[in-house]
């Protein structure tokens, strides 16, 4: 007897590789392009209703996209948002919050009411955003002509914040591979090096922070099936790995904070100009292991500045500091005095870079993990002897989260409201007297108080439910995959409002989804059993 597939049949085998289609693109599309990804979604959107409509089904996803308790929990974090205009004066901001979190919406309803992809189906979806990730770092590096310029602009495509996020998860997904070809592996690895390598251009101490924790966690979790003394040994330099860390920072901001020894410096020289050198021997600032604060001659630097530059010696940079600072940092960086044989010395390229804001000669020598400790080094340091906070990206959070905290205790009950966070913020700067000047007057750069100052306690609780409870119910927890994710996630969350933008809310909600609702049981088994619908 000869079986005749129906055109139902096909339209809905058409439907799941659309619905797989759809789904590769918004895992491709995250590092690349915010319309591209959006439609994405749109696609993913229009084929689960089209698919509804056309299997009569339509009521039916919806009923279990809202009505199960773990999509619909999800999704509450999507509605505490819109619940939340309704205490809120600036309704503009509100609104357009909720319209960057409607990826919650969207995948929390699509992937909570559908089927769960099969192996090999959830691998491509993987591999694809993976390797996607690493492509976009080529991309940059040809756009910017390799590693030059400050590290921030080493990511063009989205915030080097997320690609530093995408790039920890595309190391975790090409380590965690197992299928394909044994040569496909190693470029899998391969890649990952070199997204570890592309993390520490970018200077990231936060994505470095995020690959230890996976680490820690993962060797934890692999003692459990351990015995005897390696189990005991390497639970013991997991606990002991935080102390040694600390004091190597600790060993290497004392080093930075070495103030310049007196007796190597002549008492009255001048320059070949005449104009006696200045020293601030208390002034322990170093530019490549160089103080930065000796053999200064400000007039000179002045008189030679301005006939080489058209924006004034006194006039802030593109950064927002003052040329003649960045300008001494410039010199001191390529162990030069600071005077006018030193600037006769510098290119027109030098010049613009310090127009730019650069402060390092040798970005490519010094550049990475190793010059954004010692730009985080210089922070503190300002910070601590100076008060200077504007521009300084981690001096700046540190009033951030002063600013919210006192927010959070006068609001903590039911917070300001989706879109009042921005005023809050203001209001209270300005109460404070805070020394930021008005442009880097921002807000708190740490989700979990955003969601504190916004809903008050009881908001901030359900928004830890609605992110923990899918997951737990799923069996999500004892996926290493989604463990991994949680990490970047979580530890993204203490430095940045990580889902106010739309690329982080798109990695938060999609990855989410992909990985409680989606994933093959295989990969997280469900603790108790789906519905039939999501068998």
């Amino acid at each position: 007897m000869t079986s005749v597939t129906s055109d139902l049949t096909r339209g809905r085998d058409a439907f799941r590789t659309v619905h797989l289609l759809a789904l590769v693109l918004c895992a491709v599309m995250l590092p690349w392009s915010k319309a591209f990804l959006s439609m994405a979604q749109l696609l993913l959107i229009a084929n689960w209703l089209v698919e509804g409509v056309v299997r009569r089904d339509l009521k039916g996803r919806f009923q279990r996209a809202f009505t199960e308790a773990p999509s619909l929990v999800f999704i509450s974090f999507f509605l505490l948002h819109v619940l939340g205009l309704l205490w809120t004066t600036d309704l503009g901001w509100g609104t357009d919050l909720v319209r960057i979190l409607l990826p919650v919406l969207a995948f929390g309803a699509v992937l909570g009411a559908s089927p769960r992809l099969d192996r090999s189906a959830f691998r491509a979806v993987l591999l694809f955003g993976a390797w996607s990730v690493v492509v976009s770092t080529w991309a940059c590096l040809v756009a910017r002509d390799g590693f030059t310029g400050e590290y921030r602009s080493l990511s063009i495509f989205v915030s080097h914040i997320r690609l530093t996020l995408l790039l920890c998860l595309a190391i975790v997904v090409f380590a965690l591979d197992r299928g394909g070809p044994r040569w496909f592996r190693h470029a899998g690895h391969g890649a990952a090096l070199w997204s570890l390598f592309f993390i520490d251009r970018l200077g990231s101490i936060q994505g470095y922070l995020i690959l230890l924790v996976i680490a820690a966690v993962y060797l934890w979790r692999w003692t459990k099936v351990r015995g005897g003394p390696i189990r005991s040994i390497t639970r013991v330099l997991i606990v002991a790995a935080p102390v040694v860390v600390l004091l190597l920072l600790w060993s290497g901001m004392h080093a930075r904070y070495r103030l310049p020894d007196p007796a190597i410096i002549p008492k009255f020289e001048h320059t070949a100009g005449g104009e006696q050198y200045l020293h601030d021997i208390n002034d322990p600032q170093m530019e490549n292991g160089h103080h930065v604060w000796i053999y200064v001659a400000p007039r000179e630097l002045q008189r030679s500045w301005d006939r080489r530059s058209e924006r004034s010696y006194q006039a802030n940079d593109d950064k927002g500091h003052p040329i003649w600072s960045t300008l001494v940092r410039y010199l001191a960086s390529k162990g030069m005095r600071k005077d006018s044989v030193a600037m006769a010395e510098l290119t027109d390229a030098d010049i613009s870079a310090i127009e730019h804001g650069a402060t390092n000669a040798h970005p490519d020598r010094w550049g990475g993990l190793s010059a954004r400790f010692d730009e985080v080094a210089f922070e503190l340091q300002q910070y601590r002897t100076k008060g200077a906070v504007d521009g300084h990206s981690v001096t700046m959070r540190l009033e951030y989260l002063r600013a919210g905290w006192n927010i959070a205790r006068a609001e903590r009950w039911s917070g300001v409201g989706t879109g009042d966070t921005e005023r809050a913020f203001q209001r209270e700067y300005e109460r404070m007297g805070s020394e930021l000047s008005a442009p880097w007057r921002h807000r708190a750069h740490n989700e979990y108080l955003t969601l504190w100052i916004s809903f008050g306690v009881i908001g901030l609780c359900w928004s830890l439910f609605a992110w923990w409870f899918p997951a737990w119910r799923l069996g999500a927890w004892r996926s290493p995959l989604f463990i991994a994710w949680a990490i970047i996630f979580g530890i993204s969350c203490l430095t940045d409002d990580t889902i106010e933008t739309q690329v982080g809310a798109t990695f938060f909600a999609f990855y989410y989804t992909l990985l409680v609702f989606a994933a093959p049981k295989e990969v997280g088994v469900p603790a108790t059993g789906p519905s039939p619908a999501r068998a």
